[in-house]
């Protein structure tokens, strides 16, 4: 590890490493006065093959604003979003959460979603968009291009 690196181990199975290598912010997004918001996040996804999969979650958007609350990557917390939506905005929206944990978005899809992602309501009366994500694609595809730049 450089001297530009650290490495927290928060518990057993949470390590943070930082790397304090000054980079300019070419994002729209602001940081509040009192804490850091997140632009990015790496994630190396374990796939039912034991093949790694690594994928960029960009959090940036031509809105300048984060509206991104909650990433959700197991039963124990979609259960805990479920329960908060259905004290909150009712049964009906709590079991939508649970759906789209529990089934594959699309009948084509090889996996069921790695995560969810959750979003503040635009208006304070009205219920969070979830996104199931990660699930829809086999990887790597049957015959892979030289190089693949598509985006969706």
């Amino acid at each position: 590890m450089t001297a530009l690196n650290k490495e927290q181990r928060i518990t057993k199975d949470i390590n943070l490493v930082y790397n304090f290598e000054e980079k300019p912010n070419l994002s729209q997004l602001k940081a509040h006065k009192d804490r850091a918001v997140i632009a990015k996040i790496k994630a190396d996804l374990v796939l039912p093959n034991n093949k790694i999969l690594t994928v960029d979650i960009d959090f940036d958007t031509t809105s300048g604003y984060h509206d991104n609350a909650i990433m959700v990557m197991d039963d124990f917390g979609v259960e805990m979003v479920a329960t908060a939506f259905e004290v909150k905005y009712g049964n009906e929206h709590a079991e939508k959460v649970r759906e789209a944990w529990a089934q594959k978005r699309k009948e084509s899809s090889p996996r069921k979603p790695t995560y969810l992602l959750v979003q503040k309501p635009d208006l304070n009366d009205t219920v969070p968009n979830v996104y199931a994500a990660c699930g829809d694609e086999q990887h790597p595809p049957k015959k892979a291009p030289a190089s693949i730049t598509q985006s969706k």
